[in-house]
């Protein structure tokens, strides 16, 4: 999995590149806890070039999704293809993380 971030003051987009699963989860999560101490508060994982996912990655999701939450931030979720959007359904992952189309509509809500 390759992980690309812009940090935008409080605001910082995750595009996930590849498969979330396994020591990529623990990666996100390390990469994302950075942000947060360093001042990050809201993030979107950008998940339109995310081929797959495992539950570490549903994991880590949810996880993330609280610590921004304890800094009085959000976890949104963007681009998922309709296999993603599935997985995140059926687990009732997206119980709890808002979904978006795409980055820029996320990016809107969060203004």
């Amino acid at each position: 999995m390759k992980l690309r971030f812009e940090d935008h003051g409080p605001l910082c987009v995750v595009q996930l590149e590849g498969e979330l699963v396994g020591e990529s989860s623990d990666s996100l999560r390390r990469a994302c806890r950075e942000r947060l101490e360093g001042g990050s508060r809201d993030f979107i994982l950008d998940v339109s070039t995310t081929s797959g996912i495992d539950s570490a990655g549903l994991e880590a999701l949810l996880e993330l999704a609280d610590a921004a939450s304890e800094r009085r931030g959000r976890c949104l979720i963007a681009g998922p293809e309709t296999s993603l959007k599935t997985v995140l359904d059926i687990t009732r992952v997206s119980d709890r993380l808002e979904i978006h189309d795409e980055v820029a509509s996320a990016t809107r809500v969060l203004r």
